[in-house]
């Protein structure tokens, strides 16, 4: 399977000039970590099966995700979905490396904002200047296989014709060689208005049912199990009660939305671990226990369990969470100054090692805190309000 080492890219949202996501792990590896949290990609070359991002609100954990996402979605579709709002410019310059069949790949591509009148439609972006470069991949180079793009001595340089405007080259060499699944809050739409996606009902219809079921009752041990199929309706049973048979939108008024998302989330996790997949989730705390978090994370990280080198990766606030990480270099932390989102890896911090990480974040080592300075002005601005409406 391919496997990403790094993206970069410029005029992306509110992301920094050549922002870069690194896949690859900083520090040395050693045997035990093959069995947790590290995956090897070839020899002397790893990356992980799971990558955390941390910042603090609105510091742009869920833009990074996105890129992320974005550009899995281009390489094994070809194509780049419009959304004018992601162009800080009339052009977003995207840079990806990646691993695929002994070569370390270079590819760089040009995506168009859609100014013109005729283009002004399209779904997808408009496609440029893409370029290709490959390098048969040396153990005995090792990461700075990485630092070769500028030598030309056995490297491979094509320059992609792409037969649709909109259609990238690339998917004729990486097609189905990577595969990827993102989660996000809203796979319940509108539980007020009782509008629920199909995902639920989709990934549960499709799952083994005994393990489902107790996937269910990890999340709420009264549910002896739900039972979907193409139908309408829906299966539920309660312990010590009898079986019900509810229309599926029922449901809705039965389970609470952490419940609906816990499940999903499960059992997309569950597929994408089978399968090999990047599993994308944003957010990975909300509605969910500590110790439910920590059991999924370690579900990725067993490679007895994690066989097809699926990889996790997730934005938490919740920085306990990065204490069951035992690699600083599998952490990055986002940060927004001046409108502009930068990311740094833990490892890139002097920090103590005999402190545990989150203890570090809520120490603010690495400046993720609440702006104290604002939290006072709000506090100010509340005394006022309340003082302006006792008069």
């Amino acid at each position: 399977m391919l496997k990403l080492l790094n993206i970069k890219v410029n005029g992306y949202k509110l992301l920094e000039d050549n922002f870069t996501f690194d896949f690859l792990t900083r520090t040395k590896v050693l045997e035990a970590d093959l069995e947790k949290e590290v995956l090897k990609i070839d020899n002397v070359l790893y990356s992980f099966r799971t990558l955390a991002i941390v910042g603090g609100n609105s510091s742009g954990k869920s833009t990074v995700l996105a890129l992320i996402l974005k550009t899995i979605d281009f390489l094994s579709s070809g194509r780049w979905v419009y959304v004018e709002n992601e162009f800080k410019f009339n052009t977003i310059n995207l840079s990806i490396n990646f691993y695929l069949d002994g070569y370390i790949y270079f590819y760089t591509v040009n995506l168009l904002k859609n100014n013109s009148e005729n283009d002004r439609n399209n779904l997808y972006a408009i496609i440029d200047k893409e370029t290709l470069f490959r390098k048969k991949y040396s153990k005995a180079k090792g990461k700075k296989n990485l630092d070769t793009v500028d030598d030309a001595t056995d490297v491979t340089v094509t320059y992609l014709q792409n037969s649709l405007k909109d259609t990238s080259a690339i998917i004729n060499l990486v097609k189905d060689n990577i595969l990827v699944d993102a989660f996000t809050n809203n796979n319940v739409i509108d539980f007020n208005k009782g509008l629920l996606s199909n995902s639920f009902y989709n990934i549960l219809n499709n799952s083994n049912p005994e393990l489902a079921s107790s996937i269910i009752k990890l999340l709420d041990d009264s549910i002896e199990y739900i039972k979907s199929d193409s139908s309408d309706y829906v299966k539920f049973k309660r312990y010590n009660e009898e079986e019900k048979v509810f229309k599926k939108i029922e449901l809705i008024s039965i389970l609470s939305s952490g419940t609906f998302r816990g499940i999903e989330l499960y059992l997309r996790a569950i597929k994408a671990i089978k399968t090999g997949k990047v599993f994308i989730v944003d957010e990975i705390e909300n509605c969910f226990q500590k110790n439910v978090v920590f059991n999924l994370i370690y579900l990725f990280n067993d490679a007895k369990i994690n066989k097809k080198n699926a990889q996790l990766i997730f934005s938490t606030h919740y920085t306990e969470i990065l204490d069951i990480l035992n690699r600083q270099d599998s952490i990055n932390i986002t940060h927004k100054n001046n409108g502009k989102i930068s990311i740094k890896n833990l490892k890139d911090y002097d920090i103590r090692v005999e402190l545990s990480k989150s203890k570090q974040f809520d120490n603010n080592t690495f400046n993720t805190s609440i702006n104290y300075q604002q939290l006072m002005e709000v506090r100010r601005n509340l005394i006022n309000e309340l003082h302006s409406n006792n008069d």
